[in-house]
This record gives C-alpha cells, sequence and structure tokens, in this order.
C-alpha cells in the first residue's frame, strides 16, 4: 500500500493556527485552510482594515471563532479570505476556482454586508427617530443574506472588532460598541449564538460603562467561590429531587451571568 502526503503552500503562519482553524475538518478541508492561509498571506500583505487591525489578524481570528462553534468549512474559509475583494479586481475569477462556487458567494455576501455600515452606525447613533429603524436594520441584514452563514461570519467579525478594541483606547470604540448593542448583539441573540451575544454585550458595556463593568466584575471575582458553591448546591439538590420523581436521565447545570446581564 502506498501513502501519498500532499504538500501544504507555505503559509507564512504558525502551524498551530492551521490546525486550530482546521480543527474537526477532514485532511481536504485542511489543505484548502492552508491554501486560504497562503493566499491571504501573499495578497493581505501589510494591509489594514479602518479599525487599525491588521487584515490577515482579522481573518484569523474570526476563522478561530468560527471553528470553536463548529461552523463549517465554507464558512471557515469565507472568514480567511472576507478581504480578498479589497485587494483584487475579479475576486470571484480567483476564488470560485480555488475554492468553489459557495465560498466565493460567501464572501461575495460578506463584501455587500459592508455597504450597510453608514446605515448601521445611523441606526445607533441615539436619536429616538432614528433608534426605531434599528429592528428595520437587523432584517435587511438577514434579508440581504442568501445564506444565513454570512451572518454569522459578520456576527464572529465584530466580536473580534471589539475584542481588537481592548487595547484600543479611541473615541471610535465608543461608536462600535453602541452599534453592537443596538444591532449586532439582538441580531445574535435572534440566531440563538449565545456566545457571541454574550461577548459583544459584555466588551460593549466594558467601552460605554466601563466604571461600572470593573464594579460589577470585581464583585462577581470576590464572591466567585460562594457562587460557585451555591450553583453546585442547588444542582446536587435538584439531581436528587428529579431522581426521586423518576426521572434519571437528566442532566442539571448552572452558568454564571455575564455581566452585562447582571
Amino acid at each position: 500500500m502506498v501513502s501519498v502526503v500532499h504538500a501544504l503552500p507555505d503559509t507564512g503562519y504558525d502551524p498551530g493556527i492551521l490546525e486550530r482553524i482546521a480543527e474537526g475538518l477532514t485532511a481536504e478541508g485542511r489543505e484548502r485552510v492552508s491554501e486560504a492561509l497562503a493566499l491571504t498571506a501573499e495578497s493581505y500583505g501589510d494591509s489594514r482594515l479602518g479599525t487599525g487591525e491588521p487584515a490577515h489578524t482579522h481573518g484569523i481570528a474570526v476563522a478561530l471563532i468560527l471553528a470553536a462553534l463548529n461552523l463549517d468549512l465554507d464558512s471557515r474559509l469565507a472568514a480567511l479570505l472576507f478581504a480578498v475583494p479589497d485587494s483584487v479586481d475579479d475576486p470571484r475569477s480567483l476564488l470560485e476556482p480555488r475554492f468553489g462556487a459557495p465560498v466565493a458567494e460567501l464572501v461575495a455576501g460578506l463584501h455587500r454586508l459592508k455597504g450597510l455600515r453608514p446605515l448601521t452606525r445611523a441606526a445607533s447613533a441615539g436619536a429616538s427617530e432614528v433608534k426605531a429603524q434599528a429592528e428595520i436594520l437587523r432584517k435587511m441584514l438577514l434579508a440581504m443574506a442568501d445564506d444565513i452563514r454570512v451572518v454569522m461570519v459578520r456576527l464572529a467579525s465584530r466580536t473580534q472588532t471589539l475584542r481588537w478594541y481592548t487595547d484600543q483606547d479611541t473615541a471610535e470604540r465608543q461608536d462600535m460598541a453602541r452599534e453592537s448593542l443596538e444591532i449586532y448583539a439582538p441580531l445574535a441573540n435572534r440566531l440563538g449564538i449565545w456566545q457571541m451575544k454574550w461577548e459583544i454585550e459584555d466588551l460593549s458595556f466594558r467601552f460605554l460603562e466601563p466604571a461600572t463593568y470593573k464594579r460589577i466584575a470585581k464583585m462577581l471575582d470576590e464572591k466567585r467561590l460562594e457562587r460557585e458553591s451555591f450553583s453546585d448546591g442547588a444542582v446536587a439538590r435538584l439531581s436528587v429531587e428529579l431522581e426521586k420523581s423518576g426521572v434519571r436521565d437528566a442532566e442539571v447545570y448552572g452558568r454564571p451571568k455575564h455581566i452585562y446581564s447582571i
């Protein structure tokens, strides 16, 4: 029996990044992720987003978020390749032969959503007559995306942007936080993507109300052991009562409230 080992292209990135993005995928999927990393290393170069974050860093971080959520290969590839339309004249002719039509369409959908940015900014500006547009804009985001995965990648992108702003103390991050609370957190809630909803809310709250955020975080940290003990005790008591009632296959668990919800 002869084993054929396919040589992976040199991406210029830590091999651990490739393994994490490709977690749970087939060997073929891993090769395609490696090819996408190589393409972005070549086409993005030192380009940066409007936030100042390097484009290649953003794409990798978004792909890692999606991998942690077990999204499919095409979604992870689209996350990596999101900025290709900004660096080539005909992105579809470049992407479709190498990664397939679905990936090319996802990238095109992400590029189209960028056109909504002025509207989402206006909806979160604070004027009461404009705030009413937030619900309409959330529906527009969903309607514009022929594939719901476009919106999921966009939500992961916004989550990463907020993470980037944790080390960037600028006035723009407050605008980004307000927009995130008005548009993106409710959208994540509607889609049932709780992990991103909670993180978007907490980071936005941290930027908009830093003193209150720190106070709550400090109180939670001080009472962490007490809260864990209470939760464990409640789970144990409920498990016993369920078993007494004849419910033997139930799983009882607790989770901490996130800071914004408190």
